[in-house]
């Protein structure tokens, strides 16, 4: 008897589901009725009523994602801006092949400045679904987003090692890589803090001195030197009646003063110039090969071998060599840009500049008016006298609209120059939504 009753149940149960199906598959009419009710409803601003409306529509067409588009608007319309963006999230995720759910909300998204909201959905949504088209090409175009951060500085630098050399009111400081005061603005000269942990700089009494990121002074040389470098692997170059040598940690001389030039050290190596000619040099200033240049490439910071990678000019020509003297690549350029610590080297052949990397192998085609070397997987490129970035696959990802722009740092941020409705420069602190 009790198996009788159960399969009696069971066919019950059956038959209550099937008829509930085929009442929601067979029904047409009513999703139509629900359907233009919602409509007369949004006519007259009654969005939670149509909203009812649309969630009744859903359950006899459970499949119909055009249902779920209407009902977010329904939602945007009435205010809720949460309840629009998760319907269109469980829309894109229930109906992948159906793009219009997704580009509704990134469109929303962007036209109200919340790409930060944008990328934050899309990267969790690729997690779940990395092969969807849809979401790749809408994480690609918010790769160059960004978000401008408060800076109150006329003046930034190149952001080096986490901080960046800042100007207000004529004087220099340090700010961190989001613009955060590291060094209050009381100097005449300011460099950014090296690998060291040190940053030079000129007091208002004409001394040069090096300071930690507390502002203490911790280096000082015993003589009175001219145009002191950035410490680097416990070297600093300097100049003494007309030449350079290098100082060590204790700033003592480390070597012999008899170059015309000298770079920071990088690597175990720099480059100093004597009698017009340039040589590779070792930690105390002596040459490491017999190898003599027309010219020696260095970066903004006063370095020449990142990477182990050094640019050199003989005759009319610039090439690729290592630290220890040897060519890389057969490539020949007019000029070059020196590598940063990681990414591709700028270089130029004619008029226009592309990228090598570490082999000396062009990675990307001559085409751009000026470049710098790529930092932390970005570069500026300048295009019809205006600066913009790329990313390493050659993708424009900003276009070209700053006045000046700089490397971007190790968590995204980089200064940029613009021209604002004055036809005034000015320096603003930017950070990719998207950083890789």
């Amino acid at each position: 008897m009790k198996k009788n009753i159960m399969l009696l149940f069971i066919a019950m149960l059956g038959l209550s589901w099937y008829t509930a199906v085929s009442e929601a598959v067979n029904n047409p009419k009513k999703v139509q009725e629900h359907l233009q009710k919602a409509a007369e409803l949004e006519e007259k601003g009654i969005y939670v009523d149509a909203v009812t409306e649309y969630e009744q529509a859903l359950e006899y067409a459970p499949e119909d994602s055009d249902i779920y588009i209407r009902m977010a608007d329904a939602y945007r319309n009435g205010g809720d801006s949460r309840k629009f963006a998760s319907t269109c999230e469980k829309a894109a995720e229930a109906f992948q092949e159906d793009t219009k759910a997704m580009d509704l909300l990134m469109e929303y998204y962007m036209e109200n400045d919340y790409e930060s909201k944008a990328v934050k959905y899309l990267t969790n949504f690729l997690e779940a679904y990395p092969d969807n088209e849809n979401a790749q090409k809408w994480f690609l175009e918010l790769k160059g987003s960004y978000t401008e951060l408060y800076c109150r500085y006329e003046k930034m630098s190149d952001i080096v090692n986490d901080s960046m050399v800042v100007m207000e009111d004529g004087l220099y400081g340090i700010a961190d890589a989001e613009g955060r005061e590291i060094i209050a603005a009381e100097y005449e000269e300011l460099q950014p803090f090296s690998k060291d942990g040190f940053a030079l700089a000129k007091n208002d009494g004409g001394d040069y001195l090096y300071i930690d990121r507390d502002g203490q002074t911790r280096k000082v040389p015993d003589e009175i030197y001219q145009a002191p470098g950035m410490i680097s692997e416990d070297r600093a170059a300097v100049c003494r009646d007309g030449k350079y040598g290098y100082l060590d940690e204790e700033m003592e001389p480390a070597g012999e003063f008899v170059w015309e030039e000298l770079t920071g050290i990088k690597n175990s190596t720099g480059a100093g110039k004597r009698d017009g000619k340039w040589v590779l040099v070792n930690k105390n200033g002596e040459p490491k090969t017999e190898e003599r240049y027309e010219d020696v490439v260095m970066d903004k910071s006063g370095f020449c071998s990142n990477q182990e990678r050094i640019f050199v000019k003989t005759g009319k020509a610039y090439f690729l060599i290592d630290r220890k003297g040897k060519r890389i690549g057969e490539l020949t350029f007019d000029d070059a840009k020196a590598f940063t610590e990681n990414g591709y080297a700028a270089v130029c052949r004619g008029d226009k500049w592309g990228f090598v990397n570490q082999d000396g192998e062009l990675v990307t085609e001559y085409q751009y008016e000026e470049a710098e070397s790529f930092q932390n997987g970005y570069a500026a490129v300048c295009i019809g006298g205006l600066w913009g970035y790329i990313d390493a696959d050659g993708q424009q990802i900003i276009d070209c609209r700053f006045t000046g722009a700089s490397h971007f740092s190790k968590s995204g941020t980089a200064a940029v120059k613009i021209e604002n409705d004055d036809g005034e420069e000015e320096w603003k602190l930017i950070r990719l939504n998207i950083f890789s």
